[in-house]
């Protein structure tokens, strides 16, 4: 590999067999704007080694189930159940709730939304879910909404990550 260096302009030119016995040459072209020990040593940004969020910064589960019960009140008040309506809505919804969590703005958290849509002929329903998780950094907020057609549940699990 050789390097020509012209004012303004890095230009490394560099000779890659394409068949036995041929070369083929590529040329890259880049502004100058940096200095050639930069270039060979990019700027590298050290680990924080946090493994706990700052208070202000902790998934708080109060926010979540008041965001995740308009959002669940605003779209399913006078919704008919159908057979066809659970998965498209469900889906929607939860984008929908990730994206109003998202808006909170606390890092280095993993969002996972779950929504069921179900009919509601009265009946009850048990879910579970199991995480392994730390107590002092992982949360979840759940909610339930039902109208005479229609029940849904809704649960956001805030998983932080180091």
């Amino acid at each position: 590999m050789s390097r020509v260096r012209k004012p303004g302009i890095l230009r490394v030119m560099t000779k890659t067999p394409i068949r036995e016995g041929s070369t083929r040459e590529r040329t890259w072209e880049a502004k100058s704007n940096v200095s050639d020990t930069e270039m060979a040593c990019p700027r590298q940004i050290e680990n924080t080694y946090k493994l706990t969020p700052d208070d202000e910064k902790k998934f708080r589960p109060g926010k979540v189930e008041r965001v995740m019960k308009e959002t669940l009140t605003e779209y399913l008040t006078d919704v008919e159940y159908e057979k066809t309506l659970g998965q498209r809505m469900s889906k929607m919804l939860a984008d929908t709730i990730k994206s109003k969590v998202k808006e909170f703005k606390w890092t280095r958290y993993k969002l996972v939304v779950h929504v069921i849509i179900g009919e509601n002929r009265e009946q009850d329903i048990t879910a579970g879910s199991r995480f392994l998780w730390l107590d002092d950094t992982d949360n979840y907020a759940s909610t339930t909404f039902s109208n005479k057609s229609l029940f849904a549940l809704a649960v956001c699990f805030g998983v932080y990550y180091e």
